[in-house]
C-alpha cells in the first residue's frame, strides 16, 4: 500500500484506535443491542473504531453500515485486513462512502500482525501519536489484547477469563458484561 502523507495533506496529529473484538452474537445483534453511546462517544472524540471478527468481510461491512462507520477492519479471524481506499489520501473523517477497499492477507491468520498493520497504516498516513485500545473477552482475543497499548477484557459471567487475564497482565476487567461492558470499556462504569 503506497501512502504519501505529504502529497495527501495529512496533518501530524494524534489519534485513538479502538480494536473491538466481536463474536457471532454482536454481528447478528439487533441495532438496539449495539453499544450506541460508546460508538457516539468515539465519533465525538474522532477515535477510529476497528472491528475485529472471525466473520466474513460482508458481515463486518454490514455491521459497519449499521454503525455508520467506514474504517479498516480485521476479518476471517485475522486472515485479512480490509483498508478503505480513502486512507490512501489521508482522509481523517470517521465515516464516508463504502468505496473501494484494499485487502491485505495473512497466512496463517494472525490478529496481532493485523493490529500492527492497521496501526502502521495510520503512522504511514502521518499520525504522530497513535494510542491503541483493544476490547475482547476470551483467549481468542489474545493476539489483539497483547498487541495494543490499553487492553480491556469485557467480563463474561459464563466463561472463565482467568487465563486471558494471566496472559495479558495489566488488562482492565469491566464490571459489566456484553454491550454494557463494551460501553464501560470506553466511557467508564
Amino acid at each position: 500500500m503506497n501512502v504519501d502523507a505529504d502529497t495527501c495533506g495529512a496533518d501530524e496529529q494524534s489519534t485513538v484506535i479502538v480494536f473491538a473484538c466481536l463474536k457471532g452474537v454482536p454481528l447478528e445483534a439487533s441495532p438496539g443491542q449495539l453499544p450506541w453511546p460508546a460508538v457516539d462517544l468515539l465519533r465525538a472524540w474522532g477515535a477510529r473504531l476497528i472491528l475485529v471478527s472471525a466473520s466474513s468481510a460482508d458481515c463486518v461491512r454490514q455491521l459497519q453500515r449499521e454503525l455508520d462507520v467506514v474504517e479498516a477492519f480485521v476479518c476471517e479471524g485475522g486472515a485479512a485486513v480490509h483498508v478503505p481506499g480513502r486512507y490512501r489520501c489521508g482522509s481523517q473523517e470517521m465515516h464516508r462512502s463504502d468505496g473501494d477497499w484494499e485487502i491485505l492477507r495473512f497466512n496463517p491468520p494472525d490478529k496481532a500482525a493485523a493490529v500492527k498493520m492497521v496501526r502502521d497504516v495510520f503512522l504511514g498516513l502521518g499520525w504522530r501519536d497513535v494510542l491503541t485500545i483493544g476490547i475482547g473477552c476470551d483467549l481468542d482475543d489474545y493476539g489483539v489484547l497483547s498487541t495494543v497499548d490499553v487492553p480491556v477484557v469485557v467480563r463474561d459471567v459464563i466463561k472463565d477469563q482467568s487465563g486471558l487475564l494471566r496472559y495479558v497482565p495489566g488488562a482492565y476487567l469491566t464490571n459489566a458484561t456484553g454491550p454494557d461492558g463494551w460501553a464501560e470499556a470506553l466511557i467508564g462504569p
